[in-house]
């Protein structure tokens, strides 16, 4: 059972016992050689910043004692590069506590790092963009949202309008009968009712997120056509 250890300072370093959890200072953190992921760890990095800047770390880093005083970042190192840079840029204290759990110099560090990167099941694209939606519902702005995760505005609110589509064609996209691009071709009309006809009609012939956008418009006119050019899109 983890047990809550002290630090009698940074200076001296921490003083639990293997297993234990603890809050470790920053300084006295650096990142593991032997880390298995080495293709794309930067990616995402500035999302997962902001995250860490708004809602703190929310699961403890996996370290181990070096013979050099510090603790080596086991698993989750993205989230001590992420901590590194908001020390950087002064939004935290070098110096700053962080929530580790230490393992001892025993355990085997890359089957670790290996099972944090393997085991783990990557969360489906529906799943976010209904909590940016709740998020919304419950008093949030895309602003907000953007700030607080690390993306753009415009993103956001990409992301909202896909939630806003028929439930029926979104369950479809997390049930894996719709691709991304498919539901964003769905996206293109508020008409609820119209979308699910189309997902009825839907051929294997007629898939294409062309073909979905253009069942979806048809009859509207095009801002270029002469008509509109003469009495305006509104009007006609």
């Amino acid at each position: 059972m983890a047990i809550i250890a002290t630090l009698k300072s940074a200076e001296n370093g921490y003083t639990g016992s293997a297993h234990s959890i603890a809050s470790i200072p920053l300084s006295k953190l650096t990142a593991w050689d032997g880390n298995v992921r080495k293709t794309g760890a930067g990616e995402g990095l500035d999302e997962l910043t902001a995250s860490i800047a708004a809602h703190g770390v929310l699961q403890s880093l996996v370290v181990r004692k070096t013979n050099r005083g510090k603790f080596a970042v086991v698993a989750r190192r993205r989230r001590f590069l992420a901590l590194s840079a908001l020390a950087e840029g002064g939004t935290i204290s070098a110096d700053a506590p962080v929530p580790c759990r230490v393992i001892p110099g025993s355990a085997d560090a890359t089957e670790i790092s290996l099972t944090e990167n393997v085991v783990r099941a990557p969360m489906h694209p529906a799943d976010q963009f209904e909590a940016f939606r709740e998020l919304i519902d419950g008093g949030s702005t895309p602003a907000d949202i953007a700030a607080r995760f690390g993306i753009s505005e415009v993103a956001v609110k990409k992301r909202l309008k896909l939630a806003r589509v028929s439930p029926v064609v979104f369950e479809a996209y997390r049930s894996g009968d719709l691709t991304l691009e498919q539901v964003q071709a769905f996206a293109v009309s508020d008409d609820h009712a119209a979308q699910e006809r189309t997902l009825s009609d839907l051929e294997p012939w007629s898939d294409d997120p062309d073909d979905i956008r253009r069942a979806l418009t048809e009859g509207e006119i095009a801002a270029t056509d002469k008509r509109a050019r003469l009495v305006t899109v509104a009007t006609y």
